[in-house]
């Protein structure tokens, strides 16, 4: 099985996701992802997460704003 390889950003991400979660019960928005890594705009939030659906380590549930669910870990 090939593991696809992610960036330090896409890791932060991840990373800020899952730390978030434990925490408060319910998955960060992307203003708190935003702010949790140090990024500038929702929009680099937002190819980040897409990033990371793609490669298989999150999924997104539609219609809920604070719905992304880890599905594994680099």
């Amino acid at each position: 099985m090939v593991v696809p390889m992610i960036t330090k950003r896409q890791r932060d991400v991840l990373q800020f996701i899952k730390v978030y979660t434990h925490r408060n019960g319910y998955c960060p928005n992307y203003d708190e992802i935003m702010q949790g890594i140090g990024l500038k705009s929702k929009s680099g939030v937002n190819r980040l997460v897409l990033e990371l659906e793609q490669r298989g380590f999150i999924r997104r549930l539609p219609g809920q704003s604070r719905a992304i669910e880890i599905l594994r870990l680099p």
